[in-house]
């Protein structure tokens, strides 16, 4: 069978959009896990218990939890070093449900469920740390900044659209 240009050209962009197919399908593509959800409620700050965040637990005892708050998502470091991740889930104006993931000194994977309420700028977490063989409670507090409330600004024009301008932030 004689090849004709045509036949050429068509075998060569077959060719070309499988490679083109293939390298797609090869490439990565972000899921859905990587969206940050916005959230009102800051509950970023130091939370302290000197008896302990957790009732009981193994390894040395975490007194101090130090979270990070960007939108949902929630990064920490305790008083041993150790670094915890988790998220926020539901909210309302003064509470939050969390869960963190993190690790005792002894390397023994936990989580803590509960909720942060922040009364103006005090923030309480309470839950449970779960460990495979401990449950116990938790309890800690925290200096948090106040959410900025928006104010209006003041225009004497009638016409004029307000704007909305952040209250700073004392801490």
């Amino acid at each position: 069978m004689k090849k004709t240009p045509s036949s050429t050209l068509f075998t060569l962009l077959g060719t070309l959009c499988l490679g083109v197919c293939l390298c797609l399908v090869g490439c990565e593509i972000s899921g859905g896990d990587e969206t940050v959800r916005q959230i009102a409620l800051n509950i970023a700050g130091t939370y302290q218990n000197n008896s302990g965040i957790a009732s009981n637990q193994s390894g040395s005892r975490v007194t101090s939890l130090t979270l990070q708050q960007s939108g949902d998502q929630l990064d920490g470091i305790d008083n041993l070093g150790l670094r915890w991740g988790g998220t926020i889930g539901r909210t309302d104006d003064t509470t939050a449900s969390i869960t963190l993931s993190g690790l005792t000194s002894t390397g023994v994977q936990v989580v803590i469920t509960g909720d942060v309420r922040v009364e103006g700028t005090q923030g309480v977490m309470t839950g449970l740390w779960v460990e495979p063989v401990i449950r116990a409670s938790v309890s800690a507090e925290a200096s948090v900044a106040s959410a900025p409330t928006p104010t209006p600004t003041q225009d004497p024009s009638p016409d004029a659209t307000p704007t909305v301008t952040p209250v700073p932030l004392s801490i």
